[in-house]
């Protein structure tokens, strides 16, 4: 972070052009305007909100679903992976055209909704006149 307000530094008070500052801190180019144009650096940038549609999987997504489901109750080395569900689904069924990429992408979007983590914290609460002691040295 300190790189950071170093680089904000040069560009917005000391008067520096982009150029001189990503050869003076050895960034690239884009990272240099990134940070020069980032006001809020705790924003979270979200991934994909809309899943891709993929209506050759249509058929088979009840299927998938149901293995995918029922490896919650398996061991996590039993469970299924996209390739086992590529091929799986390739030697029962004869007709199944689909790719690998298209298989992937639908068990990637299922297993984030079935693993989703649980948000689940201790709050963190200082009392007044209490405090954490390092037993290290201090200048």
């Amino acid at each position: 972070m300190t790189k950071v307000n170093d680089i904000r530094k040069a560009f917005f008070e000391e008067g520096r052009d982009i150029s001189e500052i990503s050869r003076l801190y050895k960034r690239d180019r884009k990272t240099v305007l990134r940070y020069i144009h980032t006001e809020n650096f705790n924003e979270v940038h979200s991934a994909k909100q809309n899943p891709i549609p993929q209506p050759k999987l249509d058929p088979y997504q009840q299927k998938i679903d149901t293995w995918l489901e029922n490896d919650l109750k398996a061991r996590r080395k039993q469970r299924h992976t996209a390739r086992r569900v590529f091929n799986r689904l390739s030697e029962i069924h004869e007709e199944f055209n689909c790719s690998y990429r298209t298989v992937a992408a639908y068990v990637q979007e299922k297993k984030k909704e079935l693993y989703k983590p649980t948000e689940e914290c201790l709050p963190l609460d200082h009392k007044p006149g209490e405090a954490q002691v390092d037993f290290g040295s201090a200048p």
